[in-house]
């Protein structure tokens, strides 16, 4: 089986008398765009904050790579880039000169090489001479994602990427983050409210509330856990909910379609059914969000 590239073991933290994390376990492997959901207050940041080593943890361990990291092992903070909250550069400056900046500190071999690399990968090496106080906010956040890349990281943490971007401004870091992780091979945690995206972007996730684990798993098999919202358009409404009736699945009549609630895999029984009884299907559109699972989740 692989090994975890980051593992974090039952993870606490207090805050006074305020329990931020409570025994938090995940795992992230390499290759993963792993989502990082919560409501706020979750202890989503604050389990980024101990990994980045910005706090300490009360108790409980952190491996990267298979190694145990603490507040005096910090050699594995060169492998990581971060995006946390909203990035801060020189105004002054050319989006250029500041990654060259950030490039020099980290130790980065062919500077201006790889300054290029990562403004092409984010869409903006046609303004790299630009200074970067004449950038919308949304190209602030492509120049932070690649800051937070420029020294190539094996992981990368972007938390709240989108947050205050319009819709074209999402799209372009959703289609950035993709490019980060299948091109650079770099590995994503990312931390959002923006749930749609999640379910676009992520293979893996986790779901936490006030500092516990609540589920962890891949995208897809966590969502086929929940039941989903089936419509059924059909001439025969009457005979279609008889047929639901007897077997005893919950629905209800909305305008002219009949929303089933019903699993995954029930849903191939389901048109058999309806084959044999010899009911003309006009429509079947299945209705399911990410959305709809966390609330039911972080509400159990």
């Amino acid at each position: 089986m692989t090994q975890a590239l980051l593992k974090i073991d039952h993870l606490s933290k207090n805050f006074g008398s305020f329990q931020a994390l409570n025994q938090l376990s995940l795992e992230v492997y390499p290759g993963d765009i792993y989502g990082f959901l919560g409501p706020n207050g979750a202890g989503k940041s604050t389990t980024l904050r101990i990994f980045l080593g910005l706090i300490y943890a009360d108790g409980g361990e952190i491996t990267f790579k298979g190694e145990k990291i603490s507040r005096y092992k910090r050699n594995y903070i060169n492998k990581i880039g971060a995006l946390i909250e909203r990035p801060d550069f020189y105004g002054n400056l050319t989006a250029f000169d500041n990654l060259k900046i950030l490039a020099s500190l980290s130790g980065v071999e062919q500077i201006n090489k790889r300054v290029q690399e990562v403004l092409e990968l984010v869409g903006l090496w046609d303004r790299k001479a630009s200074k970067v106080k004449t950038f919308s906010q949304g190209m602030k956040q492509r120049l932070g994602i690649a800051q937070a890349i420029v020294h190539k990281p094996e992981l990368v943490i972007l938390d709240e990427p989108t947050n205050g971007l319009d819709p074209q401004g999402q799209a372009d870091i959703r289609k950035i983050i993709r490019n980060i992780n299948t091109e650079d091979k770099i590995t994503v945690i990312f931390s959002s409210h923006v749930l749609k995206e999640v379910e676009d972007i992520c293979n893996r996730m986790v779901i936490i509330n006030k500092g516990t684990k609540i589920k962890e798993g891949t995208v897809n098999a966590l969502m086929l856990e929940n039941e989903l919202r089936v419509s059924l358009k059909t001439i025969q409404p009457e005979k279609m909910m008889q047929l639901l009736q007897q077997m005893e699945l919950k629905h209800q009549l909305i305008n002219d379609s009949i929303i089933v609630w019903i699993t995954e895999p029930n849903i191939p029984q389901l048109v058999e059914r309806i084959t044999s009884e010899r009911i003309q299907l006009l429509e079947l559109k299945q209705n399911r969000s990410l959305e709809e699972y966390f609330l039911k989740a972080i509400n159990q």
